[in-house]
């Protein structure tokens, strides 16, 4: 810290009280300097104009009563009580440093500076819901109650291909009862392919859709309990109880899961393409987990399959073969804040016109 210099200054004299009442300029006083208006402590270390202590610490009023520019006072001091006695009785008046216009213009300088970092910076928001319109560098903080249970986590994933009357897909490895299972079924049905009713124990998410003309899909859930068995699905055509069907199917797992997703739309893509899109949908509570699952069928096994941008791939089986080549892939990711989740686009190499996107939000379980 730096040393200030005191005395000189325009108000900076001795005064008395004269008989009549009148104030006289009274020469030759030694004034001494305190911490405070009353009490406090004397400040020491005083030093003249050629930096030499100050006998006394007690400075001489010149023959006008003006207080003389005495040098400097300790470091840091910017303001003292100033007594025209040596023990520091009396009235006190403050006496402020002479030299504080430079100091004053440093702050000047970097407020101005500060200011100028900050031009541009957002606003700052406090509120249990996401303002709307944000823009650059807006910050929200988030003040709403926080969510209940222990956070959503992938368990495992497990798939099948076959061409068969009836698929069984295992269940992935690992789960723990309470676990929330979700199960995605694409099958070619250009021969009027129909797939049985849900397995025991499962609820149907998503009823059998038809996209593309010739594929379907279908998604159920279920709690995992301890000593289930895979489900199995069974295809027939109006004409036949039996038929051989080209499915791939596929299980994810999450523990902490509540057992009632919230099921958005689906979309089917429109004409020959590669992209399939799956809906928003909008939460209505934070800390939801969005699975994107997306079903299609290829001309030949699938050369590439990009995944939704921030998201995470949980499973993707698909089928072999030069034609009607099913595919299921699931990915997640974590939508913190309730709200629209935006639209998830998958890519899958070759095109073709059968592509279907769905979203499903899991929420926490409540414990």
């Amino acid at each position: 810290m730096a040393r200030h210099s005191f005395g000189g200054g325009i108000a900076d004299y001795v005064v008395t009280q004269g008989e009549s009442g009148e104030l006289r300029l009274a020469p030759n006083v030694a004034v001494t300097f305190w911490s405070a208006a009353t009490g406090g402590v004397q400040i020491t270390g005083l030093l003249d104009t050629t930096g030499t202590a100050i006998p006394n610490d007690a400075v001489t009023s010149d023959a006008s009563g003006a207080i003389p520019a005495f040098g400097t006072a300790p470091d840091g001091v910017r303001a003292m009580w100033a007594s025209a006695s040596l023990d520091g009785s009396g009235a006190r008046r403050l006496i402020t440093a002479t030299d504080l216009g430079a100091e004053v213009g440093e702050v000047a300088t970097r407020l101005a500076a500060l200011e100028d970092r900050l031009s541009g910076v957002g606003r700052l928001t406090a509120s249990p819901t996401a303002p709307g319109n944000p823009g650059t560098g807006d910050v929200w903080f988030d003040t709403s109650a926080p969510t209940g249970g222990n956070p959503i986590a992938f368990r495992a994933a497990n798939g099948v291909f076959t061409v068969a009357s009836t698929v069984t897909c295992a269940l992935p490895n690992g789960l723990v009862p309470g676990d929330y299972l979700v199960a995605a079924v694409v099958f070619a049905s250009g021969s009027g392919e129909l797939l049985s009713a849900q397995p025991d124990g499962w609820t149907v998410l998503q009823t059998s859709q038809q996209f593309g003309g010739d594929t379907r899909i279908a998604i159920y859930g279920k709690v995992y309990a301890a000593g289930d068995t895979a489900p199995s699905w069974g295809f027939a055509t109006a004409t036949q109880t039996s038929f051989a069907a080209r499915v791939s199917a596929g299980i994810v797992a999450y523990a902490n899961a509540a057992s009632t997703p919230q099921v958005g739309a689906f979309a089917i893509r429109s004409g020959t393409g590669n992209n399939s899109d799956a809906p928003s949908i909008n939460t209505a509570v934070p800390d939801v987990l969005v699975l994107s699952v997306f079903g299609e069928k290829s001309p030949g096994v699938p050369t590439a399959v990009t995944d939704p941008a921030g998201t995470t791939r949980r499973l993707y089986q698909t089928g072999t073969g030069s034609s009607q080549v099913p595919s299921v892939l699931v990915c997640d990711f974590a939508q913190p804040v309730a709200g629209p989740s935006g639209v998830k686009t998958a890519s899958f190499q070759p095109g073709s016109d059968n592509g279907f996107g769905i979203q499903i939000g899991l929420t926490r379980r409540q414990n």
